[in-house]
């Protein structure tokens, strides 16, 4: 593979044809990064997968009741914790290398997994391979957003995300022909410590952390020779970019809390509400994911075209109205359709979503903390997530099943688009140093 930042810009044919969106012109290198991270957070999102899908098998083998299997999920969830510390140190030793470290350890955590015994050794198994896979996709998202061009960092983060979400299908594919092994899909995590040494090797440091570290020795000897060449002074920013930085925090800590539960139960909502099985919940996830692929580079163009901001809200409030659509239709074979249409919505619309913020809370952050603030965002974020999950569970026996607590919780999500509308800054187009400045 190719690193070679002086090549002349192009797009491969194939990806030309793929793209439902157009796409941008890069250099041999910046395609090359792009491949590599695709490549990780394939093997990482299969992972990541297995557990929302095959919750009502794992429930069954285990014996757990609704409430324990909750518990377990909220207490894997708080795996953000381990990742956002993690994360944290590619801001000190560099991006690629700190990446490089999260691949042997999410590996070996998940193919343990297929051999819990019980859902103690389950959960903490889950836990720890959650906490590196994380990592590994927070230092992603950040690679991309300091390597690609100002006017196509929003697709370039879709074409990341579709890359993830194809490693997603791969277990969706594998659970409906399994029929929901989960031990067996689990297992087949090891295989992605064959291509650890060639990322290693072939993945570069990208360049505003290399320049900010020469920014640094350089620094450290103007303060062991005060008469060399003075350098710019570094400042905490002003009010206004505090502001947005609080901003940002509590709208991703809202936006994971209230629909958390519409999320986790969307597997058993399906399989058993609606009476689709394993088998049939995989199939309708696979071709829904296909058919909502795009959503991730479409999502990414639009927002580098007309705003992330303006997208973002209109985002959310679609997004609501599909969740309390989903939890509201009965089941039964007439609403068979309605229930597959709103499924597809809702995929399409997450990963849209997910697109356009990960861009975005990017973007707000200096280089120098800025893999340390994507930490703490899902730090906030994986505490909202389980926190959602508890108050799902304590809502239950007031409004009478997990399709009303999931519906209540929905509605909170206007406050997040809310807090985008009015305190978070438009950055499409803008170089990252630009909206620091």
């Amino acid at each position: 593979m190719r690193f070679d930042e002086q090549s002349p810009r192009f797009t491969p044919q194939l990806v030309t044809y793929l793209s439902i969106s157009p796409a941008p012109r890069l250099s041999a290198r910046q395609w090359g990064v792009l491949l590599l991270l695709q490549a990780a957070g394939y093997f990482g999102q299969f992972d990541r997968t297995i557990f929302g899908m095959a919750v009502p098998q794992i429930q069954s083998d285990f014996g757990l009741s609704d409430s324990e299997i909750s518990y377990a999920a909220s207490f894997v969830g708080f795996a953000a914790v381990l990742a956002s510390g993690i994360s944290c140190l590619s801001d000190r030793f560099g991006r690629a290398r700190v990446l490089t470290w999260t691949l042997v350890p999410y590996t070996l955590a998940t193919a343990c997994t297929a051999v819990s015994t019980g859902i103690c050794s389950f959960a903490i198994f889950q836990f720890l391979a959650a906490a590196f896979i994380t990592a590994e996709g927070i230092i992603s998202h950040v690679i991309v957003l300091e390597e690609m061009p100002a006017e196509c960092r929003g697709w370039a983060i879709g074409a990341l995300n579709t890359g993830s979400a194809c490693g997603a299908g791969l277990a969706l594919l594998l659970f409906g022909v399994s029929n929901g092994a989960w031990r067996l899909m689990y297992s087949l995590s090891i295989l992605p410590l064959l291509g650890v040494g060639y990322v290693r090797r072939h993945l570069p440091e990208t360049r505003r952390w290399s320049s900010l570290k020469d920014v640094s020795t350089a620094r450290a000897l103007q303060l062991e020779d005060p008469g060399g060449i003075q350098l710019p002074t570094t400042t905490m920013g002003s009010p206004v970019v505090k502001q947005q930085h609080a901003a940002i925090l509590i709208a991703t800590f809202l936006g994971s809390l209230f629909p958390s539960s519409a999320n986790f139960n969307v597997s058993k909502h399906i399989q058993v509400v609606h009476g689709f099985g394993a088998s049939g919940f995989a199939k309708l996830s696979l071709i829904g994911g296909l058919l909502s692929l795009s959503a991730f580079a479409l999502a990414g163009y639009l927002g580098d075209r007309y705003g992330r901001k303006k997208l973002g809200v209109v985002g959310i409030l679609v997004k609501t109205a599909v969740d309390v659509a989903f939890y509201s239709v009965a089941a039964g074979a007439d609403s068979v359709a309605w229930i597959i249409l709103l499924f597809c919505l809702r995929m399409a619309l997450g990963m849209a979503l997910d697109t356009n913020f990960q861009a975005l809370s990017g973007e707000v952050f200096p280089t120098e903390r800025r893999t340390t603030a994507q930490g703490f965002l899902v730090l906030t974020a994986g505490l909202g997530g389980p926190l959602g999950l508890l108050l799902s569970t304590r809502l239950v026996p007031y409004v009478g099943s997990v399709a009303a607590a999931s519906r209540l919780l929905a509605y909170g999500q206007l406050i997040c688009a809310c807090i985008v509308c009015v305190w978070l800054p438009e950055t499409k187009g803008r170089e990252l140093e630009e909206i620091n400045a």
